[in-house]
């Protein structure tokens, strides 16, 4: 006999909707009650955009609800009340009014309870949360006052089960690596303590699945006649399955899903049909509660594709489902109160609605009693699920312990089994209440707060007013939730899951600000969380090409994170500044090759001069610009090169002398090798992205240079390795026997040759392996390679330069120079080369040996380099200057001053630039023609 039934002349009313397919007018509705009223009417609802916008702000104003206690309506709850009343006047605004009225009324008389028994057949409408239907004129919602259930359409209705209590639950929780963290074992913690006293008066048995996987569910639900389950003498019948974990809806399939764990930790999306499948097998099951968001969820076109509608399809009597995310509090709130009210052998559309109640009145406020969705394949048997037997139940145990109260199916290999208590079973109801009491105290005194919850429980079950049992009952329940969100913070700091820590230690703070370095490690985990949404938005910004946004989303990750810049970030930055520098430069080009035209259209030669110039400096090779400068020149004063004047564009500063520099093929980055074991990577603004460390404190940079494409470089240092570096990273080591002197990139950036003072060596720099070693017989002092890559030049220390072959090293040409060897240059042409020495600069021919032009005589040079078009030639000189040169005829163009001798000098790729190192200062300088009077 049932609850309701011992009640006598209770008798339940059926109010029973049942929405049609639409058509022109509306949506056809017909309303029956079990007294055998009938009424029709049309309901008409607003366009299905509107409607789909307004529930779409349904989820964020329950999730919003959960965090505070209001008595008003404020902003979260408007849309959720606006949708409500939309939905009930649209629904019972009619027709439907009066037959719900005399149903209530008749249900009343007779000491019984309506029941609305909504079957919505139009997928579109089914998605609406029905659950928050508000009657303005009772200014309430209807759920909160009469059961609500879904009615899917389905055949073979279901008879109650005749079980002797308990009521057996298996609990299943699944937290996949890849998805939103879940402490399993707190969550497990979490549901016994909801059902603390429904195990131990023996009404409830809670089990849990041993693992996480499909198969662990499988073998959990299968009946096999020879095995009993793990901890229990019978076979393992049960009646209810509570899931825990992350639910979707796979818009591919049109199904929902359950996020299982697969073979590897990774997530393994069950879908609805096969979870369908798996739980057909055990008859016995007659009730599912999904406690995990979208189980509820269907497609478009078909009611049954969500996880609930499979179930019920394949014959599970009644389905509890989430159609939100729900907030911890609440949902232990709602599984005490539902299951309670189902071993008290209520209905179950009863036990939902007194679930809801429980919601509201231990959360006033709160939206989330609208979440759980109440689904049932029949109502016969008055909504009972389960026909009790009159014999009581075994006595349960304790929450988080196995006994019989409790058990584990099939647990993994090595998980540890929790002990059973020394006061556990009739011995504890044996102890004084004195005895009892202070056994809680020393239990709360030592944080060990499961046993003080479970002491001070036993008390107050034998009288509720000992001492102060309450309230140090609500102190344990207390510091055992705030310790399981301190664990639960700390797992995921451990784990690097930054969002679910702040989470968990905001919630452990909002309780008390005190706790424990709750407050250091929330600091730290904002911090962090801030620091991984930066680099996730620059990695979409990037990805998305707003390179503007990509800069300013650095320079915040800098200030936030100053020592923190990943080499990819760095290495997005370069790429965002490389491509607006690109885009400038484009349109600069044509800005200034546009202007240059017009003015030599009306004779302004110096203008036209000046914009060709610009020109130049973007883009030496752009259109015809080399041949309109020369007409310009002509038209000027013929056709030599005039003076120049140079304008410092920065100045940065290394920690120890400058030994070399190089821009990269773009010119938007210069690499900077210092005497102390750094190479620097500047933009061209000066600003520093990199400080790359190798070799020992005393091992210099001597040489730095960049693949043709310019995404990876190469430095030589006196610590005799050559290094290859991609993205900030060394990426290759090669050693050697002697410190290198210079270095060349094959056209295709994979082959890496490097001359030293006594050997050549090649290098494929994929794979690390040596193509060529060839040593020689002088000691090489400076070494420049051809542009065209098949030679290489060799100013030596026996006073003699040489040009040698790059395939082979063979020496074809030998010249003699004056003074001791520094520098050495080839031209951009591969026809000529610049000496460098003790007693000045020397052009000679590449092909023939023939002196062509001495530039210098008499002073010491520490470096030469040619402007990439060839016609210039750049110094650095002992004496503190650097100087540029028409290297056609030897004319000193330009005189820059440096405070100290000047070590390194290079042109950047554009010609309208030069960079000079003089101690530990690097200068960039923008060239220009002087003005001509």
């Amino acid at each position: 006999m049932t609850a309701r039934q011992a009640e006598g002349d209770a008798v339940d009313v059926d109010f029973r909707i049942e929405v049609g397919p639409g058509g022109a007018d509306g949506y056809p509705v017909v309303y029956r009650t079990t007294d055998g009223e009938e009424a029709s009417d049309v309901m008409r609802l607003p366009p299905p955009h509107e409607l789909e916008a307004l529930a779409a702000r349904v989820p964020d104003a329950v999730v919003a609800s959960s965090a505070r206690v209001r008595r008003a309506v404020v902003g979260s709850e408007a849309p959720v009340r606006e949708l409500g009343r939309m939905l009930f006047d649209a629904l019972l605004g009619g027709a439907g009014a009066a037959l719900l009225l005399a149903a209530r009324n008749r249900a009343a008389q007779r000491g019984g309870q309506v029941r609305m028994v909504l079957r919505v057949q139009p997928p579109e409408l089914a998605r609406l949360p029905w659950e928050f239907l508000y009657d303005t004129a009772e200014d309430a919602y209807v759920c909160l006052e009469v059961p609500l259930v879904r009615h899917p359409q389905v055949a073979r209705p279901v008879e109650p089960l005749r079980v002797a209590p308990p009521l057996r639950i298996l609990g299943m929780v699944a937290r996949p690596e890849d998805q939103e963290p879940l402490a399993v074992q707190a969550e497990q913690q979490r549901l016994r303590e909801a059902l603390a006293d429904l195990l131990a008066e023996g009404r409830v048995e809670l089990g849990w699945v041993g693992g996480q996987t499909w198969r662990d569910l499988r073998d959990a639900v299968r009946r096999d006649a020879r095995v009993a389950p793990h901890g229990s003498a019978s076979r393992g019948e049960w009646h209810v399955l509570h899931f825990i974990g992350h639910g979707g809806y796979d818009a591919t399939a049109q199904e929902g899903t359950l996020a299982l764990a697969g073979e590897r930790g990774e997530t393994y999306p069950l879908g609805a049909g096969q979870l369908a499948m798996l739980l057909a097998g055990h008859p016995s099951l007659r009730l599912a509660v999904l406690n995990a968001c979208e189980s509820g969820r269907a497609g478009e076109l078909n009611p049954f594709s969500s996880v609930a509608g499979a179930l019920m399809r394949k014959g599970m009597p009644a389905v509890l489902a989430m159609q939100y995310e729900v907030s911890e509090d609440a949902a232990l709130e709602c599984a005490h109160a539902f299951y309670d009210s189902l071993a008290r052998q209520l209905p179950i559309d009863v036990a939902v609605m007194e679930a809801r109640q429980a919601m509201t009145l231990a959360r006033p406020g709160t939206l989330e009693w609208g979440t759980p969705v109440l689904y049932m394949r029949s109502l016969d048997g008055g909504g009972h699920l389960f026909d009790f037997a009159d014999t009581p139940g075994p006595a349960g145990a304790t929450p988080g312990e196995p006994g019989p109260g409790t058990r584990s199916v099939r647990p993994r290999p090595g998980e540890r089994q929790a002990d059973p208590r020394s006061h556990e079973g009739p011995a504890e109801a044996e102890l004084p209440l004195e005895e009892l009491y202070a056994e809680g105290l020393a239990a709360l005194y030592t944080d060990r707060w499961g046993e003080a919850v479970e002491a001070f429980r036993a008390v107050i079950a034998r009288d509720r007013d000992y001492r102060d049992s309450q309230a140090k009952l609500a102190l344990a329940r207390q510091r055992q939730r705030l310790a399981s969100l301190y664990a639960a913070a700390t797992a995921a700091t451990a784990a690097q899951d930054w969002e679910q820590a702040v989470d968990h230690l905001e919630a452990v703070l909002a309780a008390e600000p005190g706790y424990r370095d709750a407050r250091a490690l929330l600091d730290q985990a904002r911090f962090q969380r801030t620091r991984a949404q930066l680099r996730e938005e620059i990695a979409t910004l990037h990805r998305a090409g707003r390179w503007e946004a990509v800069l300013a989303a650095v320079e915040r990750l800098r200030q936030h994170a100053p020592d923190q810049l990943e080499p990819e970030i760095v290495t997005m930055a370069m790429a965002a500044r490389t491509e607006l520098t690109a885009a400038d430069r484009a349109r600069n080009l044509v800005r200034h090759y546009v202007t240059a035209l017009a003015q030599m259209e009306i004779g302004r030669w110096k203008e036209a001069l000046q914009s060709l110039g610009e020109v130049r400096a973007l883009d030496a090779g752009y259109r015809d610009t080399e041949r309109l400068i020369t007409k310009v020149r002509q038209e000027i004063r013929g056709t030599e090169y005039g003076p120049l004047a140079a304008t410092n564009l920065f100045t940065a500063t290394a920690l120890h002398r400058v030994n070399a520099i190089e821009f990269s093929p773009d010119g938007g980055h210069l690499a900077v090798g210092t005497n102390r074991k750094t190479t620097l990577i500047l933009d061209d603004r000066g600003t520093e992205l990199a400080a790359l460390q190798h070799g020992s404190m005393v091992a210099g940079v001597l040489c730095v240079r960049f693949t043709p494409d310019g995404r990876r470089f190469a430095t030589a240092s006196s610590d005799l390795y050559v290094r290859v570096w991609n993205a900030g990273t060394e990426s290759r080591r090669f050693p050697g026997r002697y410190a290198v002197k210079d270095l060349v990139f094959s056209p295709d950036g994979r082959g890496l040759t490097a001359v030293s003072r006594r050997e050549m060596r090649m290098w494929d720099t994929q794979t690390g392996r040596e193509l060529l070693k060839v040593p020689h017989d002088f000691t090489a002092e400076g070494v420049d390679f051809s542009p065209d890559g098949l030679r290489f030049v060799c100013i030596c220390t026996d006073g003699f330069t040489r040009v040698c072959d790059t395939a082979t090293g063979t020496e074809f040409l030998r010249v003699k120079h004056d003074g001791i060897a520094h520098g050495v240059a080839f031209s951009p042409d591969s026809r000529r080369f610049a000496t460098a020495t003790s007693s000045g600069v020397t052009l000679w021919s590449a092909e023939t040996g023939d002196q062509l032009l001495v530039v210098i005589r008499g002073r010491k040079v520490h470096d030469v380099a040619f402007s990439p078009d060839g016609r210039l030639l750049g110094t650095a000189e002992h004496d503190g200057a650097a100087r540029v040169w028409d290297a056609g005829n030897g004319t000193e163009l330009l005189g820059i001053p440096h405070s100290e001798r000047v070590r390194a000098i290079a042109f950047a790729p554009d010609g309208g630039r030069l960079a000079t190192a003089a101690g530990k200062t690097v200068h960039l300088w923008q060239l220009k023609e002087a003005e001509v009077d």
